[in-house]
C-alpha cells in the first residue's frame, strides 16, 4: 500500500490539510501528549541550546521546545512537506521558532549546528532512515544529544477469542500499511550503525480500554483497510469487530501497545 506520510505534498491540498489537522488533534489525545512530553523529557532541553525537530510535521513537537531554551536559543523545524510546515506556520510559536524544508538526504545547515534534536516518528516514513541518521549526526556537535520516538505495531496486543483472525489482521497491518512499523525495536542497531553512542531507552506502553486512546481507531481501521484488501472477508470483518464493540460496551476491551524513546549522543574518538 502507497503510504501518504512519504511525501504528503504529492497528494491533493485538501487530504493534506487533513493529515495535519489529524496531526494537531491526536496531539491533544492524553497518551499523544505524553509519549510527547517523554520525549521532551528525554531531550532535556536546556536554556541557549540550539535544538532540531526532524519530521516535525505541523510542529507539535517544535511548539513544545520553543519555550524551554528561551529567547537565547533557537529551535528549527525541519520536515519533508511544503504544506505541513505552512499548516505548523499558522500555528503560531515565539521567535525563536523556524521551520525549513527537506526530506533528510541533505539537511540545509553546516556541520555541527545543533545542539541536539529530536524525532518524533518520523524514520518509519523515511526513504533512507539510515542514511537520515548519517545525516542528523552530521549537523548536531560533538556531545550532542539527539531524542528518537517511535512506534512498534508488532507489539499491538488485542483481547480477542479469534487469535488467528486477529493475528492475521494485526499482522497484516503491521507488515503492510504506513511504513516501516518495526522501526521502534530497530532504533538501537540502526542507531549505533550510524555512528551514534546510545545513552538511554526508554518504553512507553499505552493501555486502551476505551474509546479515548489513540489506538482504538488504529484498530477498528486495521480492520476496514484488512476488508478492503481482501485480507478478510465481510464475515470475518463483522465477527471481528462485532467482539470489540461488544467488549467496549461491556467494560472489557483491553489493547497495548509500545512505543520506544531511544536517546543518542554523538561522541567523536
Amino acid at each position: 500500500m502507497s503510504n501518504p506520510w512519504t511525501d504528503p505534498d504529492s497528494l491533493p491540498a485538501d487530504t493534506v490539510q487533513g493529515l495535519a489537522q489529524f496531526i494537531n488533534a491526536r496531539a491533544h489525545i492524553p497518551d499523544q501528549s505524553a509519549a510527547h512530553a517523554g520525549l521532551v523529557e528525554a531531550l532535556a532541553p536546556r536554556p541557549g541550546e540550539r535544538l532540531l525537530d526532524f519530521g516535525c510535521g505541523t510542529g507539535v513537537i517544535a511548539r513544545r521546545l520553543a519555550p524551554l531554551v528561551g529567547e537565547t536559543g533557537a529551535v528549527v523545524g525541519v520536515d519533508i512537506s511544503g504544506a505541513m510546515l505552512d499548516f505548523a506556520r499558522t500555528c503560531g510559536g515565539p521567535a525563536q521558532l523556524s521551520y525549513e524544508q527537506s526530506d533528510g538526504a541533505t539537511l540545509p545547515f553546516p556541520d555541527d549546528s545543533f545542539d541536539g534534536g529530536a524525532m518524533a516518528r518520523t524514520l518509519l516514513h523515511v526513504a533512507h532512515p539510515d542514511a537520515t541518521l548519517v545525516e542528523l549526526r552530521r549537523v548536531l556537535r560533538p556531545g550532542g544529544r539527539l531524542a528518537i520516538l517511535e512506534c512498534d505495531w508488532g507489539t499491538m496486543a488485542v483481547d480477542h477469542s479469534d487469535r488467528a483472525l486477529t493475528r492475521r489482521i494485526l499482522d497484516w497491518r503491521t507488515d503492510t500499511v504506513d511504513g516501516n512499523n518495526w522501526m521502534g525495536r530497530q532504533l538501537v542497531a540502526r542507531a549505533l550503525a550510524a555512528g551514534w553512542q546510545i545513552s538511554d531507552i526508554r518504553v512507553l506502553t499505552t493501555i486502551g480500554r476505551d474509546e479515548t486512546t489513540t489506538h482504538f481507531g488504529s484498530i477498528r481501521r486495521c480492520g476496514e483497510l484488512a476488508l478492503q484488501n481482501g485480507v478478510i472477508d465481510q464475515k470475518e470483518y463483522d465477527g471481528w469487530v462485532g467482539e470489540l464493540d461488544s467488549r467496549l460496551a461491556a467494560g472489557l476491551f483491553f489493547a497495548s501497545i509500545n512505543e520506544y524513546i531511544v536517546v543518542t549522543r554523538r561522541e567523536d574518538h
